[in-house]
């Protein structure tokens, strides 16, 4: 195998398009020449990922007779899944990566269809709450789970943030379904030695008619107003409640690389990041966010603990060889089923 084909982009919104962004870097380190054809116009956020200059061959927008005789991938893109009887037509294989804890329609239906060749999970969470549905259509339907690779050097440890306050913070899509009707009630409720400030990346409307007024010692932004980066610099713990069941959400990776401790539900792929007292701390109620939230104020150099252990872990675990080796595992299992 020497080349693949990506239907959709990488962007830094959303976690789907990061975490295509990260693998590239490992396909890539393996040799591939990486062909990339999205599904809409090119923006001026594509175009920023400069994937052109990276080494990744663009082919024009929806132009599906460019993925021929290629291995086809995609990242949690709809019209992807639109469009997969075209697709499927042209490629080698067609393979979806799906970026929730439940199937689109779409995706149920093209498995029904015998239109994607494979489903690609990230843990064996995701593989059961989707598998489990996808398997009353296609009861041999191909799947594998592969470990992603997360580039941590776009995401710096800091080592210094504003003393003498306890900065926290939570980063999603400004969907209303990431926040928790009560995250509000825990900032408030919790209590620190030290002044408290939040900061919010991924408020709007919607957000705000959902969870409340924030209090004038939280700031918060739209999505893109300021960067991921930027919010890690200002907030040392990231306390973040959600009504939905993350799959592997980005954002702890990212915090954990930055050096920001978690505090977050104790469910779905956040249990795959995160070691109770160990690495960060997992909550299953909202007393829970207030109890452990201020034990994170309150015992310093215990926070200061655990965020070197996710740092060392995360370097550990979620390595560029690891992911090579996940990957190489795959990829030679798409090539050995042609071969059959």
């Amino acid at each position: 195998m020497d080349k693949i084909c990506i239907i959709g982009h990488p962007s830094k919104l959303g976690g789907a398009d990061t975490e295509l962004d990260h693998q590239i870097r490992v396909w890539q380190e393996l040799g591939l020449e990486v062909h990339i054809i999205h599904t809409g116009d090119i923006d001026a956020n594509l175009k920023a990922m400069n994937m052109e200059e990276r080494g990744c061959i663009i082919h024009p927008p929806r132009n599906w007779t460019k993925c021929k005789g290629m291995h086809v991938i995609s990242y949690c893109n709809g019209e992807f899944l639109a469009n997969i009887e075209v697709i499927k037509h042209f490629a080698k294989t067609t393979t979806f990566v799906g970026c929730m804890t439940w199937p689109f329609d779409n995706q149920i239906s093209a498995h029904k269809r015998k239109a994607l060749d494979w489903e690609l999970f990230q843990t064996e969470h995701s593989h059961q709450m989707v598998g489990s549905k996808i398997s009353e259509v296609d009861p041999d339907y191909k799947w594998a789970i592969v470990k992603p690779y997360f580039h941590t050097e776009e995401f710096p440890i800091i080592q210094r943030r504003i003393p003498n306050t306890f900065n926290f913070g939570r980063i999603s899509r400004d969907d209303p379904g990431k926040f928790s009707q009560w995250q509000l009630w825990v900032y408030e409720s919790m209590c620190s030695p030290m002044l408290k400030s939040g900061t919010i990346l991924g408020w709007n409307d919607q957000v705000q008619s959902k969870v409340g007024n924030a209090p004038n010692w939280i700031k918060c932004f739209q999505c893109g107003e300021i960067s991921a980066q930027e919010l890690y610099k200002r907030c040392p713990f990231i306390i973040q409640a959600s009504d939905t069941f993350e799959n592997l959400p980005r954002v702890g990776f990212e915090a954990m690389a930055s050096g920001s401790l978690l505090i977050v539900d104790d469910r779905g792929g956040w249990q795959q990041l995160v070691q109770h007292k160990q690495t960060g701390y997992l909550c299953k109620d909202q007393r829970e966010f207030v109890y452990y939230s201020t034990r994170a104020a309150f015992e310093m150099k215990e926070s200061q603990m655990m965020m070197k252990n996710a740092y060392d872990w995360l370097k550990t675990n979620w390595s560029m060889e690891s992911a090579k080796a996940e990957w190489t595992r795959f990829f030679n299992m798409l090539e050995n089923e042609k071969m059959d």
